[in-house]
């Protein structure tokens, strides 16, 4: 490519030098590039396509056709938006662990923080085990009923929206994670607070009260049998919803106005209800997650774990509105292959 300066020298720059120095342009930066630079687009768009997919890739993630929308640039802006809202990713890998060994087993002394943000999680009172290849040949965290993982407090409590996505196997009345302490605000995931007591109780989150019983809360229909799933829970005031392996089982309701001071990973806040199965992977994000980067995380982690999982695309909506840089692009989201299961419950 031949530019012209200012001062009427010419430079000449080929297609490899031109695609290193774009790949170091975050999705702004090459949209503003293309509304000054028209030459630019064809040039931009590919090093947004490029970008996307090292970024896809680092989030183990993927990108399904079904959930594309507007230009490269403007997907890229998607992904980077929500890698920056990605708070914790704790993944049950050996590698991303420190272990202690106790005679044949070996347990989680701290679980390492993938997101790059440093808000791992260390053992509380006892710590669960790594049983490898019990999922898909992956391994994941048992817990017994009394382990329990933390991580720090946050620098501050994290307002709402928040999402967080856990692929689990669990068993009976259980908590999958909730606040740190008995002193926090309920901010509760969970298999509990049935209508009436059942030995399966169905997924629940609540992000209401501190130490009574929840008056606010969502709850789906899939029961705690021992089978594994991917959980999606959008904490969002009003706009709160529930997912089940893709399927949206609650919605359209608020689950509480909290707001979450860290996490505690196998127990209640209040210490009194814990996890008993296991987790192979768990993500927080700062955001509520988009339908489309929503649908293409839990199917790769669907694929990952070898759990079924199915979507395909609903009609557009009306897109929100965008950086003033990428507004001319438009959004849609994805919607799954069955009509939705919902739960008659409050």
């Amino acid at each position: 490519m031949l530019l012209r300066l200012d001062s009427g020298n010419e430079v000449y720059l080929d297609g490899l030098c031109l695609e290193t120095i774009l790949s170091t342009f975050s999705a702004r930066d090459l949209a503003i590039l293309t509304r000054v630079c028209q030459t630019m687009r064809a040039p931009a768009q590919l090093a947004a396509h490029r970008s996307l997919q090292l970024l896809v890739h680092r989030l183990q993630s993927t990108l399904l056709r079904h959930c594309e929308c507007g230009s490269w640039i403007f997907q890229l802006h998607e992904w980077e938006a929500l890698a920056a809202a990605n708070l914790v990713w704790l993944q049950a890998d050996e590698k991303h662990t420190t272990l202690v060994v106790q005679g044949d087993q070996r347990l989680i002394k701290h679980a390492h923080d993938l997101s790059g943000h440093g808000n791992a999680a260390t053992m509380s009172s006892r710590m669960p085990a790594l049983r490898p290849s019990v999922i898909n040949g992956h391994s994941a965290f048992e817990f017994d009923g009394s382990s329990v993982l933390k991580t720090r407090p946050f620098a501050e409590a994290l307002p709402q929206p928040i999402t967080i996505m856990v692929v689990a196997r669990l068993r009976g009345d259980t908590t999958i994670c909730d606040s740190l302490s008995p002193t926090s605000d309920r901010f509760e995931l969970c298999h509990g607070y049935p209508s009436g007591w059942h030995p399966s109780p169905e997924i629940c989150m609540t992000a209401s009260g501190l130490d009574t019983p929840p008056r606010n809360s969502l709850r789906g229909s899939t029961r705690s049998t021992g089978e594994w799933h991917v959980y999606t829970a959008i904490y969002d005031h009003r706009r709160s919803e529930i997912y089940v392996d893709g399927y949206c089982e609650a919605s359209g309701k608020s689950a509480g106005n909290n707001s979450l001071d860290g996490l505690s990973i196998g127990c209640d806040h209040t210490g009194v209800f814990y996890l008993s199965g296991s987790l192979a992977e768990l993500r927080l994000f700062h955001c509520h997650m988009p339908s489309a980067q929503r649908v293409q995380t839990e199917a790769a982690l669907a694929q990952r774990y070898g759990i079924q999982y199915s979507s395909q695309p609903s009609p557009p909506q009306t897109p929100r509105k965008s950086p003033s840089a990428l507004s001319a692009l438009s959004r849609f989201s994805c919607a799954p292959l069955s009509p939705l299961r919902t739960s008659g419950y409050a």
